[in-house]
């Protein structure tokens, strides 16, 4: 008993000489930018693990510390952490100074509050400044491309002005709706083109993908969102300037040439041979005297025929590359100056960028913008602080074309022969083909300008209520005004070599957005949990007037008025679209490692039909940090997260109404309305994993479901049951999308003066027609006439193409045996084609096609315009003051239609249709590769692989040493750095056409007009001061 009691009296006398050596220690935790208390910091002692606390609302917090303590750890989101120690006083008051490396890895799109990567619960990348300008890109538009998972972006076209088409996982929607998602600058919605957005302002992209990401952004979000984030000055030192001056130019040329006929099939003249380097001179046909080139004349009789064997071998009397005449070296310039600066109590940011772009297309004027920018925050008070941000974009663009005639265009024609009346470029470059028509005539002759302005302007401010209560209230303005005009003068010819009289076209519209939103932010803690919220109310008012006009026939010359015209048109429209739109979003975060998030929106819109005006949106994510739990060797973080959300897509405007067009004052029905039309929802589930391990490496996974219901389908309807009407829009359809995206990003060397970081990111995305209401039915951007190949029908991939195929196998001829034949009268030839026995070489040596079971031409799955996968990989090497970037991009698998290959055989100008060279036994007919054209029906002979490996970007830079420039101008220069940068410099593909990034990026469709891509390489000279 007594040995006890001893125990209990030395055990009490312990605990008490501990707790007397322990002493709390207070103080409070502020910014030091503006002096603001900074909640929710954790505070920790550096000599005792386990023992910390976290700053309260007001940025006060009180810990007890034990004797060996000597030290506080402080840190916080965006902030540089900070050791202070404990003074006798035991009181520690610290200001944190901001972290621009820290703040690049801070989400604050699409979630409840400010949120690291290491605590997000949805799937939302973001991108910095350093890998979207690695080699600057002509917009911001073009500057993804191969550097997000789960971003789909394809270089369509090379037109100057031109940006990528970008879808954030799949395509939702079915035909007739967009599949771009939302952008957002600085906070506001722009609904204009991102190529009118100069890559070098931007500081940071978000990219919200998915339905349950994008949800909080409701009936507009349905395709993801961008969120761009735009320079302000508040990176620098207080009372410090900096002014950029960069200047850029390079050069750009068609990567690849197609491969084109250099001879014909016809019978040539006896003599022909005399006119070489003259004309071609065929048999049959009778040429006046003088007479070059192969353009119409009207002195010329006769017609050409085939020769005995019809094979393309014969000698053209000129042969000219019409590409080389066409297409010639490009010019890219862009001026770039910016300034910013910070106070104590402000910041700005100001710049101007002046963008030319002349294309590869010869007589083409090109495309040219300027940009002006002007961003602003000030703090009045410490409870006030007002923003703005405003973009001024004005732009001017002429269209071109020739690519299709450039293609059919004989080698004989001679582009830059003579009107009688002195003109340049003949236009009939073809006497026995009205259809060529030369390309250059066109670009020289008709003036073209589409000129548009755009003012985005954001007003906001945030008002401090409590240190855990603030509220945001912007206005947005966005006015775009669009001008196009082009005329054809009096003295324009036709084709059939008469003057047209000249033609007038004028289109103009005016869209002016105004959008205000008010927030309600919260952020606090109790105990060990950190709460963030928003409440917000935004409403929107869209306004859209739009007019064109025409005239044909100058009566005078010169004067370019409707007035002065025999035969004028025009037309106008009207658009006026308004929304109310209400949401909560919460945000738990439970001991830095059990995380939920949930939100809740309310849309209304006028282009929700009347009875279903209102629509919910939600979402419910949550994540688990095992790694604060479990420590694992060589992990630093390792997180599992999961999401279920929905979000929309609205109907166009006028589809919830009964639509009539008026001509001359007679009103004719078109559609019947539908007061039904709600939006389109998009519900998905996602699942995602993020790791980082080994201090260098980082691995982002995530699989999304998503199905996409009450789709837009516009349907038949019987006109004398529906008023006149002939369609009306419905909410039917099903679409699912299932997609696989991961990255891996690695500090694989990081010291003093050497690095090198990697970047790879994987996208796999599958696609799924579930149900549709109306009958099946073909889509697809088609040009020059050609016809569409993308089926929509239940249970078929979307992106399926359609059509027909020919016979492979002698299995497969033996299913479809017409009467009286026999297996034994068909073989397979040198090109894998079943033809009928002992017609090789003949006219007669056709490729047979395949038949269903009732004997007419099957017609079926031909290709799959999805990519099996895509892969970006990018590195960054930096040794002292060089640098080397690179950025490969790979698409594996895929189908393009080669429409433009199709059409060219049609003209005999396919180069698979020259046979000059080939054995006397290996040639084929005309008419054995016009029998593929098949008068430019669909089928599986032009469906070729998309799979290609580009060199998407390089750039090799050199930065002036710091010390040289401090000693040199009086140290004017802070940072002096060249770069030489090349874009699309090599493609390794199988494709025949000039790009396989061409079309959409599930709809791969070479069109006869399509402007190819280009590689470009130059210069770039960037000064700080």
């Amino acid at each position: 008993m007594k040995k006890l009691v001893l125990s209990f009296f030395i055990l009490f006398a312990v605990s008490i000489n501990a707790f007397a050596q322990e002493r709390t220690v207070t103080g409070t935790v502020k910014s030091s930018e503006d002096g603001l208390p900074i909640p929710g910091v954790t505070v920790k002692v550096k000599e005792v693990p386990g023992v910390g606390i976290t700053s309260g609302p007001d940025g006060k917090f009180s810990l007890k510390v034990p004797a060996n303590g000597k030290t506080l750890l402080f840190s916080y989101i965006g902030f540089v952490p900070l050791e202070a120690a404990i003074t006798s006083s035991n009181v520690v008051n610290v200001n944190l100074v901001s972290d621009s490396k820290t703040l690049g890895e801070v989400i604050v799109s699409g979630v409840a509050g400010a949120t690291t990567r290491e605590k997000l619960t949805v799937s939302v990348t973001k991108i910095g400044e350093d890998r979207l300008n690695a080699v600057t890109a002509s917009s911001i538009g073009n500057a993804l491309v191969g550097k997000v998972e789960g971003v789909r972006a394809s270089q369509s076209s090379g037109a100057p002005g031109s940006s990528s088409t970008i879808q954030l996982r799949g395509n939702n929607n079915l035909p007739g709706v967009g599949s771009g998602p939302l952008i957002l600058i600085d906070g506001a919605i722009y609904t204009g083109d991102l190529s009118s957005i100069n890559a070098d302002d931007v500081e940071s992209m978000e990219i919200v993908k998915g339905a349950a990401a994008a949800s909080l952004y409701g009936s507009r979000a349905g395709n993801g969102v961008l969120a761009i984030v735009t320079k302000r000055g508040k990176n620098l030192a207080i009372n410090g300037t900096s002014i950029t001056v960069r200047n850029e130019a390079t050069l750009s040329e068609l990567g690849k040439k197609l491969d084109l006929a250099t001879h014909h099939p016809y019978k040539l003249a006896a003599d022909a041979g005399s006119f070489v380097g003259q004309y071609t001179r065929y048999n049959g046909v009778t040429y006046p005297a003088g007479y070059r080139g192969a353009g119409f004349n009207a002195g010329i009789t006769g017609s050409r025929g085939y020769d005995t064997d019809h094979y393309a071998d014969n000698d053209f009397g000129v042969v000219i590359d019409q590409q080389d005449k066409l297409f010639k070296t490009g010019t890219n310039y862009t001026n770039y100056a910016a300034i910013a600066n910070r106070g104590e109590r402000s910041n700005i940011f100001a710049s101007f960028e002046n963008n030319k772009q002349k294309g590869v297309v010869f007589e083409a004027p090109g495309y040219r913008r300027q940009n002006f920018r002007f961003n602003a925050d000030y703090q009045l008070s410490r409870w006030l602080k007002v923003s703005t941000s405003n973009l001024f974009i004005n732009t001017a663009n002429s269209s071109s074309g020739g690519f299709w005639t450039a293609v059919i265009a004989e080698p004989d024609a001679d582009l830059f022969q003579s009107f009688s009346d002195g003109q340049p470029y003949y236009l009939r470059i073809n006497q026995f083909s009205g259809e060529q028509v030369n390309p250059l005539y066109g670009n020289y002759k008709n003036k073209n300008r589409t000129k548009n302005t755009s003012w985005l302007g954001t007003y906001a401010a945030n008002i401090k209520f409590t240190n855990w209560l603030n509220a945001d209230v912007s206005h947005t303005i966005e006015i775009n005004n669009s001008d196009y005009r082009s005329v054809n003068p009096i003295d324009t010819w036709g084709t059939n070599n008469a003057y047209t009289g000249g033609s007038l076209n004028l289109n103009n519209s005016k869209t002016n957005n105004q959008n205000t939103q008010a927030t309600l932010n919260f952020s606090t803690k109790l105990k060990d949990l950190n709460i963030n919220g928003k409440l917000s109310y935004l409403y929107e008012n869209r306004q859209y007037d739009s007019g064109s006009s025409s005239g044909s026939g100058f009566a005078y010359a010169g004067v370019e008025q409707l007035n002065n015209f025999t035969t004028t048109n025009s037309s106008s429209y009207q658009e006026v679209e308004k929304a109310e739109n209400y949401f909560a979003i919460l945000g738990l975060d439970y001991k830095d490692r059990y995380l939920i998030d949930g939100m809740f929106r309310y849309d209304g819109s006028s282009l929700f039909g009347a009875d279903a005006r209102w629509n919910p949106y939600y979402r419910i994510s949550a994540a688990y940090r095992l790694s604060q739990d479990f420590k694992i060797p060589g992990i630093d973080e390792f997180k599992i997260r999961g999401a279920y959300g929905i979000a929309g897509i609205r109907p166009g405007y006028n589809w919830q109404y009964f639509y009539y067009t008026l001509n001359n004052g007679v009103a004719n029905a078109q559609q019947k309305g539908n007061p039904l039309l709600k939006p389109s929802k998009t519900k998905e589930t996602e699942i995602g994993l993020n790791i980082n391990f080994l201090k260098k490496f980082r691995f982002d996974g995530a699989f999304a479901n998503s199905t996409t219901v009450d789709q837009f389908e516009n349907i038949d309807v019987f006109p004398i049951t529906n008023q006149g009407n002939s369609n009306s829009y419905i909410n039917g359809g099903t679409v699912n999308t299932k997609t696989l995206e991961a990255s891996l990003a690695a500090d694989v060397v990081n010291n003093a003066n050497l690095s090198w970081t990697a970047n790879l990111v994987f996208t796999r995305v599958r696609q799924k027609i579930v149900s549709i209401t109306r009958a099946p039915y073909l889509y697809g951007a088609t040009d020059g006439g050609g016809q569409q190949m993308f089926y929509i029908k239940a249970g078929e991939t979307y992106g399926a193409m359609y059509g027909h195929s020919f016979v492979k196998s002698l299995d497969v001829m033996s299913k479809q045996l017409p009467s009286g034949k026999t297996i034994n009268d068909y073989t397979v030839n040198s090109d894998g084609f079943v033809i009928d026995k002992g017609t090789d070489g003949t006219i007669n040596e056709k490729a047979i096609l395949l038949k269903d079971a009732t004997g007419n031409n099957w017609y079926g799955k031909i290709g799959d315009g999805n990519a099996d996968f895509n892969i970006g990989f990018s590195n960054t090497f930096k040794y002292k003051n060089f640098s080397l970037y690179f950025l490969l991009d790979w698409k594996q698998g895929g189908d393009i239609y080669n429409s433009k290959a199709q059409w060219s055989t049609r003209d005999l100008r396919n180069g698979i249709v020259d046979q000059s060279g080939k054995p006397d036994g290996q040639k084929k007919t005309a008419e054995y590769y016009l029998n593929f054209y098949e008068v430019n029906t669909v089928n599986d002979f032009w469906v070729e692989d998309a799979s290609y490996l580009k060199f998407r970007e390089v750039a090799i830079s050199y930065s002036l040493p710091k010390k040289l420039l401090s000693n040199t101008f009086n140290g004017v220069f802070k940072g002096v750095t060249a770069k030489v940068i090349g874009r699309n410099l090599f493609t390794i593909t199988g494709y025949s056409g000039y790009d396989p990034e061409v079309g959409s990026v599930s709809q791969p469709y070479d069109g006869i007009n399509k402007y190819p891509n280009y590689r470009s390489y130059g210069f770039s000279l960037a000064f700080d001061f």
